[in-house]
């Protein structure tokens, strides 16, 4: 069994492989078509790059919650218990704001794609740091997307095929 008896072992386990099947790749291809390699490169803009990736390109982009108590979402009322299907990608102005890492998004705001309060993501830092390394090492490469397909019967976003070929050779 995926990690054991340890139900939060395996649950980060989960989330580690929908990082690197989902954001990973969707990170790479949006730096090639934006040639933002030399943002990949720099150790400064880095972080903020791979945050901003990450926001945009959300592993998990619905969240399933259940409200702790009483309030309202968008004007509907919500009672404690009621289940809700979160859409992290609205909630962080995925859909209309595109990465920028130079003014990128709040901290606070960015965060939400891991969800926030007791339920956030314990691989939040992971998938930040995953995602770095990724650019970190592909960047010198400046691979180009030669084909994309995605995949549209994945549950989650993901490619069915990405093929990437490096522009500069080591």
């Amino acid at each position: 069994m995926l990690g054991g008896d340890d139900p939060a072992r395996a649950m980060l386990a989960v989330a580690a492989v929908t990082t690197v099947v989902a954001a990973l790749p969707r990170a790479a291809a949006w730096c090639a078509d934006a040639a933002w390699w030399d943002l990949a490169a720099d150790a400064a803009h880095r972080p903020a790059l791979a945050a901003e990736l990450l926001r945009v390109t959300a592993p998990s982009p619905v969240l399933p919650r259940v409200a702790a108590g009483p309030g309202t979402v968008g004007g509907c009322p919500v009672r404690a218990g009621d289940r809700l299907v979160l859409v992290a990608r609205h909630a962080v102005r995925a859909h209309v704001d595109d990465p920028d890492c130079r003014r990128p998004a709040a901290p606070a705001l960015a965060q939400l794609v891991f969800g926030a309060g007791p339920h956030a993501c314990p691989g939040a830092r992971l998938a930040r740091a995953q995602l770095e390394d990724f650019l970190r090492v592909l960047a010198p490469y400046r691979p180009a997307v030669v084909r994309a397909r995605a995949d549209r019967r994945a549950a989650l976003p993901a490619w069915a095929s990405l093929i990437v070929r490096p522009e500069v050779a080591r």
